[in-house]
């Protein structure tokens, strides 16, 4: 990733003069660099179109120096110059504004004490803190990207830039949002590890902006932009207000794209398993192998988002300490109720104290958190965020005991097995799949989320009901849950009514 306080990660020429390509650049095309480095696409608009009119704008005097030799170019900072009126052409052919503006945020920026930050303004029309950019953070290449569409809008043209597959999708949600005129977009993928040494999801972004054509906020997913005739993957964009990663796939599913019946909670978070997380021996142990004689009443089984993945749900190989049965209670009892507890965790305090976290500033010593009444709730389907598959898990008492899950999980939290066992069958239905599947990012860090899971309506799933009935039958057998047919046929299409309860 770029070392310096301007993001700069200059092009390679090769790669420069391919994204051109992909434009099939006429020959009297206008071509802008707003922030053109040593002017690796103006080089490149010179060999695709010779007769093109080319301008680049550059902050660096040295660069621009080196960029002059293809094209005219002015010593400007993007942030401070609005282009339409700063930007003169001589001639009158299609615009093409590209480039490959910084992969950095605003937050890197002022950690290097950069002064190349755009002035503070709302530029999305966030509200409260969000509105508040330079304490904020945000994509410094998306903020340029939004400038260019919006400061060119009125009249035809196309952009194509160099960014982060992740600013090309906020691009197209916010450009839907405030009814930028797209006339769709594709998205080539890049290797920016082989290009910028970089490892991170980037792309060749190329946005259509003309008002006299239907408005589109969809983009074609090219697999590679070195193979462009190739057939696009599929189509992000957004459909109906909402960005989803397949428009065609949940073309057949968006009737259940709504508000999730039941409310998804987190696991636990801790931020010291060394200390609160113990090896199952199967009695508690730390890593070390030192045998604990912790107070029960504070030592639950716990599984992992890899627990829940691979299918490992149904053993108990880890046990974790929960000090406070919710978030904020005292913890200074411990004392007096569990002896043996307050001295392990005192005889730890250093480790906990450290915690680095601003969650536990002002919470009673051997605070954790995200947790709550639900947390103990016999019953829980569960899903990990961080793997890239959807596949959800019935999870039963382990030793006569609730099993308590990590921050990496997300979970509905039941009373009854059964409903918890009609709910799983559901979840890893066909039908919910593909619509998990529409909506899901996975080359995001965490691409299963509670917000993407609080869409997901189960009432309105399109699923085979005996197909659903005879899934959760196994489920409930595998859990040793006594399933009752008719109970489970009463909640197909009834989820979130009082008919089991689930736990808030």
């Amino acid at each position: 990733m770029p070392n310096n306080e301007f993001g700069d990660f200059q092009t390679p020429l090769a790669l420069a003069l391919q994204c051109l390509k992909v434009l099939e650049l006429p020959g009297d095309a206008r071509l802008l660099e707003p922030t053109c480095g040593v002017g690796s696409f103006l080089e490149a608009g010179a060999t695709v179109s010779p007769a093109s009119e080319r301008q680049g704008l550059e902050l660096h005097p040295e660069y621009a120096e080196k960029a002059a030799r293809w094209g005219r170019v002015e010593v400007a900072n993007i942030f401070h110059t609005r282009l339409p009126d700063h930007v003169s052409w001589t001639t009158d052919g299609p615009l093409y504004v590209v480039g490959n503006p910084p992969w950095v945020t605003s937050a890197e920026l002022n950690r290097m004490e950069s002064d190349n930050l755009p002035p503070k303004e709302n530029f999305k029309g966030a509200k409260g803190l969000d509105a508040l950019l330079g304490s904020s953070n945000f994509d410094v290449c998306e903020y340029i990207l939004l400038k260019v569409l919006n400061e060119y809008r009125a009249e035809p043209f196309t952009l194509g830039m160099l960014c982060k597959t992740q600013v090309a999708r906020n691009v197209i949600e916010y450009a839907a949002s405030s009814g930028m005129p797209l006339a769709g977009a594709d998205v080539y993928r890049i290797d920016s590890m082989k290009w910028f040494d970089a490892g991170v999801d980037a792309c060749w972004f190329v946005v259509h902006v003309d008002s006299s054509r239907p408005a589109d906020y969809t983009a074609r997913i090219h697999g590679d932009v070195f193979a462009p005739e190739e057939s696009a993957e599929n189509r992000f964009g957004v459909v109906d207000g909402r960005l989803v990663s397949d428009v065609d796939r949940y073309s057949g599913v968006r009737v259940a794209d709504g508000a999730s019946p039941y409310e998804w909670r987190s696991g636990m978070k801790h931020d010291a398993s060394g200390v609160f997380e113990l090896v199952a021996t199967p009695a508690p142990a730390t890593k070390e192998g030192v045998a604990l004689d912790l107070e029960a009443e504070f030592v639950y089984p716990f599984l992992k988002s890899t627990d829940i993945f691979r299918g490992r749900h149904r053993d108990l190989t880890k046990w974790v300490i929960v000090p406070q049965k919710t978030f904020g209670a005292e913890t200074a009892s411990l004392e007096l109720k569990a002896p043996a507890l307050w001295k392990y965790l005192n005889a730890n305090g250093e480790a906990l104290d450290g915690r680095k976290s601003s969650i536990y500033r002002n919470r009673p010593r051997f605070s954790v958190f995200g947790h709550g009444d639900y947390t103990y709730a016999p019953y829980k389907v569960a899903v990990s965020g961080l793997h890239k598959k959807p596949l959800f898990q019935l999870v039963a008492p382990l030793n006569n005991q609730p099993v308590v899950l990590d921050d990496t999980c997300y979970f509905l939290p039941f009373r009854e097995g059964v409903e918890a066992a009609v709910v799983t069958a559901v979840l890893n239905s066909q039908p919910c799949i593909d619509l998990i599947e529409s909506l899901v990012f996975w080359d995001s860090k965490r691409p299963i989320t509670k917000k993407l899971l609080a869409r997901i309506d189960l009432n309105q799933l399109p699923y085979d009901s005996g197909l659903v009935c005879e899934s959760a039958a196994k489920y409930a057998a595998a859990a040793d849950i006594p399933f009752d047919e008719s109970t489970a046929r009463k909640l197909l299409g009834a989820f979130g009514a009082v008919v089991l309860g689930p736990v808030s």
